[in-house]
């Protein structure tokens, strides 16, 4: 396998079938194997084309089957809680006043040096 090889090897499931590189297309129509390579993808992304239109029903009782596969964890909290907003916000105000109070001790104390 060349250099080459290894282009056209990286560059067909990144570009798909759309090689705008003249040397990589160049190179296509005379390997074989890059040739036989290019046409799988061609077929794939045509098949994949077809598959694009055509609508695809899950089946019934899907979410529920897969949110009770996850566990407890995944269950939607429908409650609204806010008996925590409070902590919440009193730590959020201590952890600001502290950050503050560190950057003025670190102020003053470059100030007084």
């Amino acid at each position: 396998m060349s250099v080459v090889c290894s282009a056209v090897s990286v560059a067909l499931p990144t570009v798909g079938t759309d090689l705008t590189g003249k040397r990589l297309w160049s190179h296509i129509e005379s390997c074989d194997e890059c040739e036989a390579q290019y046409r799988r993808y061609v077929e794939m992304y045509n098949g994949l084309a077809t598959l694009r239109d055509t609508p695809i029903a899950p089946p019934a009782g899907l979410p529920q089957r897969v949110m009770a596969s996850l566990g407890p964890v995944a269950v939607p909290d429908l409650e609204e809680r806010w008996e925590h907003a409070v902590p919440v916000a009193a730590a959020a105000a201590l952890a600001t006043a502290a950050a503050g109070t560190a950057v003025l001790f670190k102020i003053y104390r470059h100030r007084a040096a």
